[in-house]
């Protein structure tokens, strides 16, 4: 598939203080370090979305080559206008689809994209879902849906990820392994992640 990915790392972070989540260090590596190593093989080239007031923080990672997305509603639109930036890169390079991941799940499916592609149609998103939630982070958005995604923002239609990947028909790509969606939000969910990667 046709696909590039981006990271999204633009949320407030606001039960950990506001510290800037995807650099919380997970087994002596940066949380978002583990969900690049997992993307990467994945796409075809890899961004990050990240408040460009944090930008610099991760010039000190293993992400630092990566280019690096603004969302152009100034971080307002929360993790859909990092989508719409991802788009928006994924189609000045020319690829059909772009591939999500939070910034925050560090033990993410090594095959979430290619099983997210099997589900997508031709012009329909495909969304992880576990048999306790939608996974709105873990997505496959076509490059067509671009347009209609910008205007329903700006509109003050679309507010919510999981509801907008409804409104847009999404494809659900069932997964079993609720683990693998695990994401850091508290400093015990830290302490877990920590448990939970020396088993695996």
């Amino acid at each position: 598939m046709d696909a590039c990915g981006v990271i999204i790392a633009g949320g407030s972070a606001s039960r950990m203080g506001g510290r800037e989540k995807p650099l919380l260090h997970l087994r002596g590596r940066p949380l978002i370090e583990h969900v690049a190593d997992t993307a990467r093989p994945q796409v075809g080239s890899l961004a990050l979305n990240a408040k460009p007031e944090a930008g610099a923080l991760y010039l000190e990672t293993a992400v630092r080559d990566l280019p690096l997305l603004a969302d152009s509603f100034g971080g307002e639109a929360g993790p859909l206008g990092g989508v719409l930036a991802g788009l928006a890169w994924v189609e000045a390079n020319g690829a059909r689809w772009l591939a999500t991941f939070p910034a925050d799940t560090p033990f993410l499916p090594h095959d979430l994209v290619a099983r997210l592609s099997a589900g997508a149609g031709e012009e329909v998103p495909a969304v992880a879902v576990t048999e306790d939630r939608v996974q709105a982070l873990c997505a496959l958005w076509p490059v067509s849906a671009r347009a209609r995604l910008a205007e329903g923002i700006a509109a003050g239609r679309y507010r919510s990820l999981w509801w907008t990947l409804e409104e847009f028909g999404a494809a659900r790509c069932l997964f079993d392994d609720e683990a693998a969606f695990f994401n850091v939000n508290t400093e015990e969910d830290l302490a877990l992640a920590e448990r939970m990667a020396a088993r695996r």
